[in-house]
């Protein structure tokens, strides 16, 4: 790839303008799909309803955050058990206190409200909130990056292979349920499930696991309600009246209006007929606003960002590395694809955040987080190559 000599950028630096290009970029379309809505709210940091005042904050905690994960902190110092048991720790324990009444909203009801937010407040007055399963999705490809580097030689063994995986993966999963948030619970499955393959764990195991993940995953669907809902909505094409089919059905229509050229920013006039456009369908208004084109310079974007992080994994000077990196940017990836697949009518309605864009302080601070992880991998392996120091096969 490229280097830092006789004039040529190095990979670091490109990938680093890359993440600030799709920051910047999310910021300006989810100021536009949601402008007319926080018009209306107080601009205030406590005011967790106005759409960008989440993400604004996160681009703020990282404008001091990413130095430090991108040059301060060495990999090395991720690759160690006490270091990830304690992060497997914070992040159980973080996913725990969405069950307690203390961290819920004031207005909280049992029967209706799913549990996926810890909320901080002073009497009814929400001043922070934050979606801990989002954590999961660096804790995790920490985690399996670990121990499948530390049991390398040892992958055959069910014990040393496929088991440790499948047990924290399964216990994060039943947590994240539990929260009533299927789509990230199958999102975190799969992750583990493509890191491990990476890894090089055998297939029959791959086999095994997806025969009985299946089967419970089905009897889950059918066990609630909402989540069979949101199936039958897809696959019955029939006029039905709920909040998800119309979502779809405006997203189709503002797609397929943006035609080739957009009806430029702060211009789209479907998004103001979408519920909560500014969260799972804000791809939707841009793809009005912005057009083909726009949507095709976005997938370039988002595309080379996918294919540098991968590159980064491939060059990595060693497995712990070369996993972690694949395992950061994987979600972003998938999470990106499958919002777009929802916004195309694909598949049902899963929940998933479009990385960058989304509203959602914790989604935008993940995804910032993995992406000055990504870069400090790919900043270590600039160094390593200036010193001459080999890829390992």
């Amino acid at each position: 790839m490229l280097r830092e000599k006789h004039g040529i950028i190095r990979d670091d630096y490109i990938l680093l303008a890359v993440v600030l290009l799709l920051t910047m970029l999310g910021l300006v379309i989810l100021y536009s799909a949601s402008y007319l809505f926080a018009m209306n709210q107080p601009w205030r940091f406590s005011n967790a309803r106005a759409p960008l005042t989440g993400n604004f904050a996160a681009c703020l905690i990282m404008v001091v955050l990413f130095p430090v994960l991108m040059i301060l902190i060495k990999i090395e110092w991720l690759n160690n058990g006490k270091v990830i048991f304690g992060i497997i720790t914070v992040t159980a324990i973080l996913n725990m206190l969405p069950f307690f009444p203390y961290f819920q909203r004031a207005l909280h009801d049992p029967g209706t409200d799913v549990m996926r937010w810890i909320v901080l407040k002073v009497g009814d007055k929400e001043l922070v909130t934050f979606q801990p399963s989002e954590l999961i999705k660096i804790t995790l490809p920490l985690y399996l990056a670990y121990i499948l580097d530390k049991n390398s030689e040892r992958l055959d063994s069910f014990v040393y292979g496929p088991l440790p995986p499948v047990v924290v993966t399964a216990g994060f999963c039943t947590i994240v349920l539990l929260q009533s948030n299927f789509s990230d619970a199958v999102l975190i499955a799969f992750i583990s499930l493509v890191i491990c393959f990476a890894a090089g764990i055998r297939l029959r195991w791959f086999v095994l696991t997806i025969a009985l993940v299946i089967p419970a995953a089905f009897m889950l669907i059918n066990s609630n309600a909402r989540w069979s809902q949101r199936i039958d909505n897809f696959i019955n094409k029939a006029e039905i009246v709920s909040s998800g089919r119309t979502q779809i059905d405006f997203s189709l229509e503002a797609v397929k209006s943006g035609g080739f050229w957009g009806k430029g920013f702060g211009h789209g006039t479907l998004k103001t007929r979408m519920p909560e456009v500014h969260g799972d369908f804000v791809f939707a208004s841009f793809a009005e606003e912005s057009g083909f084109l726009g949507v095709l310079g976005y997938l370039f974007l988002i595309g080379f960002f996918g294919f540098l992080g991968y590159v980064t994994a491939w060059r990595s000077k060693d497995r712990f590395a070369q996993l972690l990196a694949f395992g950061l940017v994987t979600p972003i990836i998938v999470q990106t694809l499958l919002n777009i697949a929802v916004v195309a009518g694909i598949i049902p309605v899963t929940g998933v955040p479009l990385p960058f864009v989304s509203s959602g302080g914790s989604s935008m601070l993940i995804t910032l987080i993995s992406a000055a992880l990504i870069v400090n991998i790919t900043r270590r392996n600039a160094i390593l190559d200036d010193m001459g120091v080999h890829r390992v096969r």
